[in-house]
């Protein structure tokens, strides 16, 4: 339609793509502000988001990006049916951006990790020279509409992230309770912590986390006192596996930490099954140990079936949070009318003034008035005629 937003968007999501496809899209730091510094060398826009449930880059204009995800996919030796990338282009791409900002498109309905994640990859972004005005109003916009959804709809009282779905899913698990439930948690990052402090909640017997960096472990231990974790170490990883029920793993790695080397030992034995839930992408358990006599494994997947609205019953808080941002999607349009006709209004307002300034000049010269005060009444009155005669055009300038 004319005048539509230039936002255009292209990607796969935990709604159309496995596991198993998505981490192999993960990006290291390094390599996103690479692209995004090569964008920006290009004088191109480009932000691209990346996280365990998507992988989506998103520009403003006609350069199309759509083939760094193809380049990518081919660097990574990965063939994604087309049918998995999903592109959105205008208004549907940004009604796509403000659903995933505000948690509506997420695995966990309202999950609050995404709006962080979605504010840092615009940051990258800026930083890399990448961003451009309209893409900057772009998600500034998203982001607003996001905390709008939350605070305003059903949204906020839903799990807060992947972390907490995890842990009450862990819970069911052991038939509601982890009261009696030993857990080891694996990683020191932002899901790590998310699991640290929903496991507070549920108050298991005992909380181990352990990590390659100690110090972090223990800064994240110290951090939520509630749980009362202590901090093992990772040469004892063999050990701290075959001593818990509930193994809740959310490292960084690479390459799955917990595979056929480590976990048949620790399942030997033991009276009652052990529950691992991979949090992780890249995963951090290898898929071939799912049928373990006495393990119970889950991954992203497995949860996404559990908590994902697209898999599940409608919420009452969709509804409602949807109304929201197609308010903030025209607010938002209505901006973008604003921006794109303020050179054309400033000008019409110059050549107004212009005009205002000759007609008084002219009506002066023949009334030969002789009083620079009345005369300075006649250009003050010539100017508030533009103005007023100005002012409506200018507002159906604007708001068509």
């Amino acid at each position: 339609m004319p005048g539509a937003p230039a936002l255009h968007l292209t990607g796969l999501s935990h709604h159309t793509a496995d596991v198993a496809i998505r981490e192999r899209l993960v990006l290291p730091p390094d390599t996103v502000s690479a692209r995004l510094q090569a964008a920006a060398a290009a004088r191109r826009s480009l932000v691209i988001l990346s996280t365990c449930n998507r992988f989506e880059l998103y520009w403003w204009g006609d350069d199309d990006q759509e083939a760094h995800l193809w380049a990518l996919a081919a660097e990574q030796g990965l063939t994604i049916p087309r049918s998995q990338v999903y592109r959105y282009d205008g208004v549907e791409a940004v009604r796509h951006l403000f659903a995933v900002a505000s948690g509506l498109d997420s695995q966990i309905l309202g999950e609050l990790e995404i709006l962080t994640q979605v504010r840092r990859a615009h940051r990258l972004a800026v930083m890399a020279g990448a961003s451009r005005p309209e893409l900057d109003l772009s998600f500034a916009a998203a982001i607003t509409a996001g905390r709008r959804a939350r605070r305003e709809s059903l949204l906020g009282r839903h799990p807060a992230s992947i972390s907490a779905a995890a842990v009450e899913h862990a819970a069911h698990c052991f038939g509601g309770s982890l009261a009696v439930s030993r857990v080891l948690v694996l990683g020191a990052g932002q899901v790590a912590g998310g699991l640290l402090r929903s496991l507070a909640l549920h108050r298991p017997d005992r909380v181990v986390v352990l990590g390659r960096n100690p110090e972090r472990c223990a800064d994240l231990a110290a951090a939520i006192p509630g749980v009362g974790a202590r901090v093992g170490r990772w040469e004892g990883l063999m050990e701290a596996i075959g001593d818990s029920d509930l193994v809740l793993a959310a490292t960084a790695s690479q390459r799955p930490v917990l595979d056929e080397t480590n976990l048949p030992p620790a399942l030997a034995g033991r009276a009652t099954p052990m529950v691992v839930l991979d949090l992780g992408v890249p995963r951090n358990v290898d898929p071939a140990v799912r049928d373990l006599p006495g393990l119970h494994l889950f991954d992203l997947d497995d949860l996404r079936l559990q908590h994902c609205p697209a898999e599940g019953p409608a919420s009452p808080a969709l509804d409602e949070a949807r109304r929201i941002l197609e308010h903030e999607i025209g607010r938002f349009e209505r901006a973008l009318r604003r921006r794109a006709a303020a050179p054309a209004l400033t000008e019409l307002h110059r050549l107004g003034a212009a005009m205002a300034r000759e007609e008084a000049e002219r009506a002066l010269a023949e009334l030969g008035l002789g009083s620079e005060e009345k005369s300075e009444i006649v250009r003050r009155m010539a100017e508030r005629l533009a103005r007023r005669l100005l002012y409506p055009a200018s507002r159906t300038f604007q708001d068509s």
